[in-house]
Formats: C-alpha cells, structure tokens, sequence
C-alpha cells in the first residue's frame, strides 16, 4: 500500500469518561476533569452515561462507573474505574499524545520518502 500526501490520517488522543447520573463518584471525577479540555485542547473528551447509552459501555467492557478510559490512535493506553487523582489523569494523557504524535510523525516521514 503507497501512501501519499492525499492520504488522510487522523491521529487522536481520546478520553472517555463513563458514568450514571446517580453516581455521586462520577460527580467528583466531573470535578476533578474540569478544566482538562483547556490544557489539551487537541485531546478529544467525551462522557458516556451508561444508563443512557448502555450499548457503548458493554462495547468498551465497562461495568463500573465512573471508569475512565484513555486512547491514542485507537488503542487503549489507561484505565481507571473509580475516582482517579487528576495528576495521574494528566500523565495517562500526555503518555497516550506522545504516542499520538510519534506515530503520526513516523507516517508522516514514510509518505517523505
């Protein structure tokens, strides 16, 4: 397979955090979320409300809330199930957009040459 420059490639690091509105955890960890989306703004952040959206939360496994998973380039970095300390929220994303990057910046040089 060639690629070129035409090639779209959409590279991301993703978080999606699940919950339940009766989960007085999950509130917590909204708390201690606040804010990340301005200090990775090329991060993608979503929230899943089981109750609501059952089927995505048995397609990621996920039986506990509030469970957050990390992602770069489609492939699961971090899990945390309960309340996760925000620091290490912060290290599992700048991790997963390491990844991220250096991946995209490896096609990037393969389309070069």
């Amino acid at each position: 397979m060639w690629l070129s420059y035409k090639t779209i490639v959409y590279y991301v690091t993703e978080v999606i955090l699940f919950t339940q509105e009766t989960c007085g955890a999950c509130a917590t960890q909204r708390e201690k979320n606040d804010g990340l989306e301005d200090t990775y703004p090329d991060v993608e952040f979503q929230e899943v409300d089981i109750q609501k959206d059952l089927e995505t939360a048995e397609e990621y496994g996920v039986r506990k809330t509030p469970t957050t998973l990390v992602y770069a380039n489609g492939e699961q970095t971090a899990e945390f199930i309960g309340i996760v300390d925000r620091t290490d929220l912060e290290s599992a994303i700048e991790s997963a957009t390491q990844q991220s990057s250096g991946l995209a910046q490896r096609i990037v040089d393969v389309v070069r040459t």
